[in-house]
């Protein structure tokens, strides 16, 4: 078969190709994408001794977190709608629409269970929880309902149509009330089941919250609202604020209560309520903070808008993480679609995994572990658990966690990388062995035995790399998968860093020639090294590569000699790529994988996790129970297309990062090019092409 024809086709494509959508240059801006405090829905939030609740921005579950254990549960459907979620004891209730109305659910904590309450034509609204009662108002009648968990008994406890906020404790129910045109509070005696007026002044009085026998309210006398307490054992009404301003929301449990003064939040003691203080400024004053226990919790806006969860100990007197992904972030890395990374909250550390299109975020690995160093790869996530000293691995599709690693083994904390299900890690035995487990099936073969650990390893879906040696006689080793032969493709250098990407493997050598270190490369098809940019004036070092793109650190235009600064190098093109990341970045941990860059960000009060692609996504079938199925892409055999007329209009209505040449197709031998690098690099595809049948090449082209 003769070039030419080829040629022409393909270049008749790419004459094309200036109409075909994509092509242009990948420009993408940096995104925060760790959940350092949680950005939550305005339908309400609660705190108990051990619990909180809160429903996150753009979900309709309820988050269940554990106080202690720093851990998170969803609760309820992903489909209704949810608001005015409350915790205490061993339940959690909320109201929901999901069957058209407004009813009343509780989940029950312990059992795992999730039960309907109200049925019928309920509108609830306003409601509250304690142990186990609930309390709410039906809309329609304007009057205040109780339920009790325990006997499973619905109760009417207000009669005037006129009542709104109602609160619980173990023995009454207390609301605000309009029968008498102000507003006065009551209360209801449940062992009595009666009825009794605690306020009738001419001030208005609302907002109640009930603890054990005492309500606090707001007094409003109408040059200003003041925060008073009523104890109903002893007919008793305090006042416990009398600033000039207005003391709004407040909120008990035990001594303590807290309330709001313009957008600060204030914590008392009921016996020493002059001494109250402010322990937040800046808060959302239009969700009711809640207290229990020695935590406050409470919402602010950031800098985005968003409302953001918070969480305030009064006995350290000091903000503490809230949410399982509420602590500190570290170590992250990415692929296409997904970020992971290590969130340290409370005593623990655990493996936090961010779905970039969904925009979730979600704990992966087991509660009081510890772990490090997390990749993932699509389908896979794998990181080190400390305390087992094992690699973990995580099925993004079936979401099962698994040991690859034989009970008998040693995997190194700090070498092993992952492309897709291959898993290549060294054993730290006897002596230092490169292993390849296939996550897929279980499988691990050993590749290599060495003196001593390797200075870097690396892996793509062909080949694996190791570096050995030190100093001045370090030596990079490829290997190749499918022969299952090694080559030395350079010795006796001094190597700082070495990664393995698509075609290329590339390493940080020092020169003598230069007094430097510069960057060189070797094209695993070509079989040759070159170095990688033309100056090689200064040190560039700690060099990464994701597809056949390179970030590396550089001090070339720094001044100082022990000042890096990061930059990407796109070989393939041969050109220097625009940063995804802003130019007020403060990078630490910088990873890269899949079309992306991430790096914790020390920029501002909060430190974050940040990413940022270079080029577009691939496809990712993470939401197909097993991979890509037959209808989702169209194979076009490539030496019928040479003679179809019309084939380059119908190959330019797909989207050209989804089309590929396809090479020994069906075969052990397949192998994957992407168009447009076929059309850059002729010499390359050539090659593929003459390894291959004539009729086992096709033309690839995704839906």
């Amino acid at each position: 078969m003769k070039r030419g024809r080829i040629r022409g086709l393909l270049a008749a494509v790419l004459l094309t190709s200036s109409l075909w959508g994509g092509t242009s240059a990948y420009a993408a801006s940096e995104i925060r994408v760790d959940g350092n405090q949680p950005a939550v829905s305005s339908a309400g939030i609660d705190i108990s001794y051990d619990y909180a609740v809160w429903i996150l921005q753009g979900e309709n579950t309820i988050t269940l977190y554990d106080i202690y254990d720093s851990r998170e549960t969803k609760i309820g459907n992903k489909s209704s709608k949810k608001t005015e979620p409350k915790v205490d004891g061993e339940y959690v209730a909320w109201i929901d629409d999901r069957h058209g109305g407004a009813d009343v659910y509780v989940y029950d904590i312990r059992k795992d269970r999730e039960t309907r309450i109200t049925s019928g034509r309920t509108e609830a609204t306003q409601l509250e929880l304690a142990e186990d009662k609930i309390v709410w108002v039906d809309e329609r009648d304007g009057n205040v309902y109780l339920y009790d968990l325990k006997t499973g008994v619905e109760k009417q406890v207000s009669k005037s149509g006129k009542a709104s906020s109602p609160t619980v404790s173990r023995s009454y129910v207390a609301w605000e009330d309009k029968r008498n045109k102000n507003s006065d509070i009551y209360y209801y005696d449940i062992s009595r089941e009666r009825e009794y007026q605690a306020t009738s002044k001419s001030a208005n009085e609302g907002k109640p919250s009930l603890y054990d026998d005492q309500i606090i309210y707001e007094y409003d006398k109408g040059s200003d609202t003041d925060i008073h307490l009523y104890e109903i054992g002893r007919d008793r009404d305090d006042q416990l604020t009398d600033s000039s301003d207005d003391e709004l929301m407040p909120h008990m449990n035990e001594d303590y209560f807290i309330y709001v003064e313009g957008n600060n939040l204030i914590l008392g003691d009921v016996t020493r309520p002059s001494r109250a203080s402010v322990i937040e400024k800046g808060i959302h004053s239009r969700i009711q903070p809640r207290i229990a226990g020695d935590f406050v919790l409470f919402v602010k806006r950031d800098r985005d808008d968003n409302l953001t969860l918070h969480m305030y100990d009064t006995e350290d007197e000091e903000l503490v993480p809230i949410g399982g992904m509420g602590g500190e972030p570290s170590q992250p890395h990415g692929d296409d679609r997904y970020v992971v990374y290590i969130n340290e909250a409370g005593k623990y550390t655990s493996v936090v995994l961010s779905d970039l299109e969904k925009r979730t975020s979600k704990i992966i690995s087991q509660a009081n572990r510890d772990a490090s160093r997390p990749l993932v790869s699509s389908p896979y996530v794998v990181w080190f658990d400390d305390r087992d000293e094992t690699l973990v691995a995580y099925n993004i599709r079936t979401g099962k966690l698994s040991a690859p690693i034989g009970g008998n083994d040693y995997p190194n904390p700090d070498m092993y990388e992952l492309v897709g299900n291959h898993l290549l890690w060294v054993n730290d035995g006897r002596r230092q062995s490169i292993m390849l487990t296939d996550l897929s099936t279980g499988e691990t073969e050993d590749l290599a035995s060495l003196r001593e650990q390797p200075l870097a390893i690396g892996i793509n879906d062909e080949y694996a790399m190791w570096v050995t040696g030190g100093g001045r006689t370090s030596s990079i080793i490829l290997y190749d998968l499918r022969r299952g032969r090694e080559e030395e493709i350079r010795r006796n250098v001094d190597v700082k860093g070495a990664a393995l990407g698509e075609d290329y493997v590339v390493w940080s050598e020092y020169s003598d020639s230069t007094n430097s270190y510069d960057l060189f490369y070797y094209d695993l098809y070509r079989q040759r090294s070159n170095s990688m940019i033309r100056w090689t004036d200064k040190d560039q070092i700690n060099p990464q590569m994701s597809r056949n793109v390179v970030l590396f650190e550089n001090n070339r235009l720094s001044g100082k000699s022990n000042a890096f600064y990061y930059e990407l190098y796109d070989l393939d093109e041969d050109n220097f790529l625009d940063e995804p990341w802003s130019d007020d970045a403060e990078m630490e941990e910088v990873r890269m994988g899949g079309n992306r860059v991430v790096w914790i960000d020390t920029r501002g009060s909060k430190t974050g996790v940040y990413t940022g692609a270079f080029a577009s996504p691939r496809d990712d079938d993470d939401d197909d129970n097993g991979g890509t199925q037959p209808d989702d892409y169209t194979d076009y055999d490539l030496m019928k297309s040479l003679t179809d007329e019309d084939f380059v209009d119908e190959l330019v209505k797909y989207d050209i990062s989804k089309v590929y040449f396809v090479f020994n197709v069906g075969t052990s031998k397949e192998k994957t090019l992407l168009f447009m690098e076929g059309l850059n690099d002729l010499d390359l595809f050539f090659k593929l092409f003459e390894e291959s049948p004539a009729d086992k090449v096709v033309i690839r082209a995704y839906h």
